[in-house]
């Protein structure tokens, strides 16, 4: 029987996180709803494909994709595949594509390290694709910070990773603008306890632990405010999966090699690509205890580097220039692969090392041939 709701995430670890999510999916009776794909690489180990077999066995159905069943599979969309790295965190997109071949109506990503806490994870991850009757959260600046909702140890403000450097230190200006329209949900990005998702800058000011959240169960912005969408405890709608790429990082660049802003890239490309939709991002519940991998943050710095300080140049280009015209998603997909090439690229700031305009040279390629895998298995 097909699934409607699909979660998707990838490990190099024992993947003890699915027990906890058999408890709290069986706790509140979705088991007959939920599909699991945990996307191994090659430092997986074995005993990832053995628990999944049992958590099946206990009635929710999870599915372990090793790289052997990877590479085979991967011959389909060898275009799009030959590009996902090894030993990266964007082969979780594999299973976005298993996912959506296989009918998914509400894809949930989540990391290794998202223990599911007392919300119902599904249930309120279901509000993705439901029309949305209440009012939208716009600001003048065009950002949202939503981690002001988490009360802190210590006390400090933080802003979510990939949020503008331009605009940090300033608090929300929430204006509420009254919708006449029908809005949807089209993306849910719950919030995290524990370790929240704050960038290597923040977590080299001191450790920093969120203790509650605030903030109403569901909250809506207007479709001109946008936030940082990860892959943690984010769900999408089956229409914008092919909106939800979670960028391909490793390109080798001054410092070592762009990582960790694949799924910030994605989340901004995915809120560019529904502009003049009716779809909207949500955040707030469910919350996740985020119990962080081992980090070292003076490495996560040198892989952040890049990815930070490109950021805010890409999203002025993204905000204003970019205007998605064709109806389908995967249609605006190639949209955007084209305006990278056409209009990113040729303004690239002086400042860019070659590398620069390599990567997004590479990453104007992943965004075509991901579109052109999403066609295919549709």
């Amino acid at each position: 029987m097909k699934k409607s709701v699909h979660i998707v995430f990838t490990t190099i670890y024992h993947p003890s996180v699915l027990e906890d999510l058999f408890l709290n999916i069986s706790k509140f009776g979705h088991l007959a709803d939920v599909k699991i794909w945990v996307v191994g690489d090659k430092k997986t180990p074995a005993s990832c494909g053995e628990l999944a077999k049992s958590v099946s066995e206990k009635g929710l159905e999870t599915i372990y994709l090793d790289v052997e069943n990877q590479d085979l599979w991967g011959k389909r969309c060898l275009d799009f595949y030959s590009r996902i790295p090894y030993n990266n965190e964007t082969r979780r997109n594999i299973g976005y594509l298993h996912a959506l071949e296989d009918g998914c109506q509400t894809l949930i990503s989540i990391d290794d390290d998202n223990y599911p806490m007392e919300d119902d994870l599904v249930g309120f991850h279901k509000n993705t694709g439901k029309t949305w009757q209440g009012d939208l959260i716009k600001e003048d600046s065009g950002f949202h910070n939503i981690c002001e909702y988490l009360a802190t140890e210590p006390d400090r403000q933080i802003f979510p990773r990939g949020f503008p450097f331009r605009l940090r230190g300033l608090p929300n200006r929430n204006q509420i603008s009254k919708n006449s329209y029908d809005p949807i949900i089209g993306v849910t990005a719950g919030l995290w306890l524990s370790d929240p998702d704050v960038d290597a800058t923040t977590w080299l000011n001191g450790k920093i632990s969120g203790i509650s959240y605030s903030g109403e169960e569901v909250q809506v912005l207007d479709q001109s405010t946008w936030t940082p969408v990860n892959t943690q405890n984010t769900s999408v709608t089956r229409d914008l999966i092919p909106a939800y790429l979670c960028v391909p990082m490793g390109w080798a660049v001054p410092g070592g090699s762009i990582q960790r802003y694949g799924d910030i890239w994605g989340g901004y490309f995915l809120q560019a690509l529904m502009k003049n939709t009716n779809y909207h991002i949500a955040f707030g519940r469910p919350i996740v205890d985020h119990r962080r991998n081992p980090h070292d943050y003076v490495d996560d710095l040198r892989f952040e580097y890049w990815g930070m300080i490109l950021t805010d140049w890409f999203l002025e280009k993204l905000r204003n220039d970019f205007q998605p015209g064709a109806e389908l998603i995967t249609d605006r997909v190639i949209e955007l692969s084209d305006f990278i090439g056409n209009s990113a690229i040729p303004e690239l700031p002086e400042w860019c090392p070659e590398e620069i305009q390599e990567f997004l040279t590479w990453t104007q390629g992943n965004l075509r041939t991901w579109g052109e895998a999403c066609r295919l298995l549709t």
